[in-house]
């Protein structure tokens, strides 16, 4: 028997869904597999310990927000921001907490607290669950650099990074600086963001080592003279909270011109 060819239809031609065409199927294939997309991040996005601690946690006291940036892997621990209010009113302190159960592990810094975004507001990055770096973004880099290690839901330690790294920076700016231009006691050292896509981070974790690139600069804005820099080079232990490698680089004492 011999079959027509132009009697037999092409498979999307033949099996529509309710009269639908071929480009109409493709159409809503695609839709479908979009959907499906759509909802597979959804549900991961809610999976995640980020998203999930700050959503469902409902003990933090009134008056704070969690910082997401801030959480630690596994969502358990957090920095906590005033919530942004009246710029006048005493603003509470940033709070390192635990979230589940909550409980307050230390306050950061000395001073009121500082919302996100804010300058000297504190920042946070993990090296694990227990091991946490904390330093408060000044308006030309970072300051005050610890290193907290939890234990059992608690402070176990507090390494102080930042104490031992101004030091070498300070005693080279007295002794150099200070001594030839002893009216300039009115500056000081301030450490300065490089940034750009070439830098290096200030500071990275590499296991149980902290590797730290710094520069500091009396006068950032290079309006005033005389003028001092210097760099460091260096590693965080910590297991012996001390530094090592340290190859700390005074930088040129020049005059620049008042403009």
């Amino acid at each position: 028997m011999r079959v027509d060819s132009k009697s037999v239809k092409p498979p999307f031609e033949a099996c529509t869904f309710a009269g639908l065409k071929e480009d109409d199927v493709k159409a809503v294939i695609f839709v479908f597999v979009l959907c499906l997309f759509d909802g597979l991040m959804l549900r991961a996005e809610e999976a995640s310990p980020a998203t999930a601690a700050v959503q469902s946690n409902t003990d933090i006291p009134k008056g704070y927000e969690i910082g997401e940036k801030s959480l630690s892997p596994n969502g358990r621990f957090a920095i906590l921001y005033p919530t942004r209010g009246d710029d006048s009113a005493e603003r509470p302190p940033n709070l390192l907490v635990c979230l589940k159960p909550y409980s307050v592990l230390t306050r950061i810094g000395t001073e009121g607290g500082r919302w996100q975004g804010a300058r000297d507001e504190p920042l946070a990055k993990w090296n694990g669950n227990s091991i946490v770096a904390i330093w408060l973004a000044a308006r030309w880099g970072m300051k005050d650099l610890a290193i907290y290690e939890i234990e059992g839901d608690q402070i176990k330690r507090v390494q102080p990074v930042w104490r031992r790294v101004w030091l070498l920076f300070d005693e080279d700016f007295r002794k150099r600086f200070l001594s030839k231009y002893p009216d300039e006691k009115g500056s000081g050292v301030i450490f300065v963001s490089k940034g750009g896509p070439d830098s290096k981070p200030e500071f990275e974790f590499k296991g149980r080592k902290m590797l730290l690139d710094l520069f500091a600069d009396n006068k950032p804005n290079l309006s005033i003279t005389p003028h001092w820099t210097a760099s460091l080079h260096a590693v965080w232990n910590l297991d012996t909270a001390e530094l090592e490698n340290v190859d700390f680089r005074p930088g040129p004492i020049e005059e620049r011109p008042h403009y």
